[in-house]
C-alpha cells in the first residue's frame, strides 16, 4: 500500500476528498491529515507518505510555499495540488517547484482516479530505478563488504524506509512466492538476488513478530524464507542479505520453511568431521563407521547446526576424497556442483545428498579399481563446443551435456581439456565473462539482469566470479576507463 496524506485547512474538503474513491482498492492508504501548511510538514517528516494532496490556499504556510519547501528538502513525495478553477495558474507554479499533477474542486472521483494511477506508476518506476542502483552499489563490494553508509542512507530515504537509526533493519530472503502479502503494510525494498529469490530490506521494529507473521502468510510456491538479525550497521548490507539468502535454504538442509539462523556455522567445523569418519571408515573399510557418519551429519542437518555452505562443501569434498582415492567407479557420473542451487535442483533434500553420498563411497569400497570407459568422441567435440557457446545461459554442467551427448562425463572432462587446453569449467565461464562484459558496456540493464542473461541464477555468486575473471567488480567494469 502505498501512504497518502490530505492537507486543506477546511475540514469538509478533507472529509469530501476522502470519500471520493475506495483508497485501498486502488492501493493506497490515508496515513495522515493536516490543516496548514507549517503542521503538514512536520507530519510528513514523520510519516513519509508517497503523496501528498495540497490545497492551494492556506494559513501560515500555503500550498506553493510547502511544496517548494519540500522541493528544496529533497523529501521523496509526489505532490498534488487541490484547487479551483481560479487558483489554475498557482497550480501551474506548483508544477515548477515538482508537483505532479492537480485536481479541481469540487472533486471528481474519475479524476482522482486518473491522478492517482498516474502517480502509482510514477512511484513504481522511481523505486524500481532506485533499487537497481541500490542493487549495484551492493554487488560494486567485493572483498570486503562494506558501502558507504552516507549513500545507502540516501536510497533509503528515497525509497521511504529510512526511520528511527537505533531500531536498525534486518534483511529478509524469500526463495518462491513472495513477499508482497506480508510487506505490503510497510515500506520494504525488494532486492533481486536470484531467479524466483527476493531480499527485503526492512525497519528493525518488525522484528519481534516477522517470523510469526511470515509464517501465516507462507504461500504454496514458497520453498524457504531466512531472516538476518536486526543490524545497526547499513554500510555492511551484502553481509547481511549474504546470511538471510544462506538461511533461505532451510527447507533442502531442514525441512522447514523459515530460519533465523542466518549462516552462524562456520564450514570449516564441518570439513573436519567430514575427514575423519570418511578416512577412518575408508582406511578400516568398514562400511559400519562410514554408514554412521552419515547418520549422525543427516541429524545435525535436521537440528539446524549446518546450513547450505556446509552441505554444498561437504558434497564436493566427499567426491573429491573418493576421486583421489582411486575408488571412483567409472559407470558413475561425475557429478560435481557449481552452486546451491545446481545442489537443491538435482538433490531436493539434504537426505537425498547423503544418500547419494553414502551409495557412492560404499560402491567404491566394493570395486575399488574402476576402469575407465572406453568412448571415442575427437568428432563429437565440434558439436559439444557449439551446442555451449549456442546455450551457455542455460543451465550447464558436465553432466548433462554427456548425457545429451551420449558420453561419459570423465571421459568428456578429459576430452575437453586436450583438445581445447582448458577444462570445461573454464571454458564455460570465460563464455558467460565475454557476454557479461558486453552487456555491462552496451546496456543499461541492472547487474542482476544481467547475471541472468549470462547463464548465472545466483546474483552473489555471478559478481565473486566477475571479479576473479576480470579484476573489478561489475559496476566498475561500467565506469569509462576503467579496464
Amino acid at each position: 500500500m502505498f501512504k497518502v496524506m490530505l492537507v486543506d485547512d477546511e475540514k469538509w474538503i478533507l472529509e469530501s476528498l476522502k470519500g471520493t474513491v475506495n483508497w485501498q482498492e486502488l492501493g493506497f492508504v490515508i496515513a495522515g491529515e493536516a490543516y496548514n501548511g507549517i503542521e503538514a510538514f512536520d507530519k510528513i517528516l514523520e510519516i513519509r507518505p508517497d503523496v501528498v494532496f495540497i490545497d492551494i490556499r492556506m494559513p501560515g504556510m500555503n500550498g506553493i510555499q510547502l511544496i517548494k519547501r519540500l522541493h528544496d528538502a529533497g523529501l521523496p513525495v509526489q505532490c498534488i495540488v487541490a484547487s479551483g478553477y481560479a487558483e489554475f495558474e498557482y497550480a501551474k507554479q506548483a508544477m515548477q517547484y515538482g508537483a505532479v499533477g492537480y485536481c479541481l474542486k469540487p472533486f471528481d472521483q474519475e479524476e482522482i482516479i486518473e491522478i492517482l494511477m498516474s502517480v502509482k506508476g510514477k512511484i513504481a518506476q522511481s523505486q524500481q530505478l532506485l533499487q537497481h542502483t541500490l542493487l549495484n552499489a551492493i554487488y560494486s563490494e567485493d572483498g570486503d563488504p562494506s558501502t558507504s553508509e552516507a549513500s545507502v542512507r540516501h536510497f533509503f530515504e528515497r525509497l521511504n524506509l529510512w526511520g528511527d537509526p537505533d531500531e536498525g533493519f534486518l534483511a529478509v530472503t524469500i526463495q518462491g512466492g513472495s513477499g508482497e502479502r506480508f510487506f505490503s503494510e510497510q515500506h520494504s525494498i525488494p532486492i533481486p538476488i536470484g531467479r524466483g529469490k527476493f531480499a527485503y530490506l526492512l525497519r528493525g521494529h518488525v522484528s519481534a513478530d516477522v517470523h510469526e507473521r511470515l509464517a501465516n502468510h507462507l504461500s504454496p510456491q514458497t520453498k524457504g524464507i531466512g531472516i538476518s538479525p536486526v543490524f545497526m550497521d547499513i554500510g555492511r548490507i551484502r553481509e547481511h542479505i549474504d546470511a538471510a539468502n544462506i538461511a533461505s535454504y532451510c527447507y533442502f538442509t531442514a525441512r522447514v520453511k523459515i530460519s533465523k539462523e542466518a549462516g552462524s556455522n562456520p564450514p570449516d567445523e564441518l570439513e573436519r568431521f567430514a575427514m575423519q569418519f570418511l578416512d577412518q571408515g575408508m582406511k578400516e573399510q568398514d562400511a559400519r563407521i562410514i554408514r554412521q557418519g552419515f547418520d549422525l551429519l543427516e541429524t545435525r542437518f535436521r537440528e539446524g547446526r549446518y546450513d547450505i555452505r556446509h552441505a554444498f562443501r561437504l558434497y564436493n569434498l566427499v567426491l573429491s576424497f573418493v576421486y583421489h582415492a582411486g575408488i571412483w567407479r567409472s559407470d558413475y557420473e561425475e557429478r560435481y556442483m557449481y552452486d546451491y542451487d545446481e545442489l537443491v535442483s538435482v538433490y531436493g533434500n539434504v537426505t537425498n545428498m547423503l544418500e547419494y553420498l553414502n551409495h557412492v563411497v560404499m560402491e567404491g569400497l566394493k570395486s575399488p579399481a574402476g576402469d575407465t570407459a572406453e568412448l571415442s568422441g575427437d568428432e563429437i567435440l565440434p558439436q559439444i563446443v557449439q551446442y555451449v557457446n549456442g546455450n551457455f545461459r542455460e543451465h550447464l554442467s558436465i553432466q548433462n551435456i554427456s548425457k545429451r551427448f551420449f558420453m561419459h562425463p570423465n571421459y568428456l572432462s578429459f576430452l575437453f581439456k586436450k583438445e581445447m587446453q582448458v577444462n570445461f569449467t573454464k571454458y564455460l565461464t570465460d563464455i558467460r565473462m565475454d557476454h557479461a562484459c558486453k552487456l555491462l558496456r552496451s546496456t543499461a540493464l541492472s547487474v542482476g539482469e544481467i547475471a541472468e542473461q549470462s547463464g548465472y541464477g545466483d546474483y552473489f555468486y555471478f559478481a565473486k566470479i566477475f571479479k576473479k575473471h576480470t579484476g573489478v567488480t561489475p559496476t566498475e567494469y561500467r565506469l569509462p576507463g576503467k579496464v
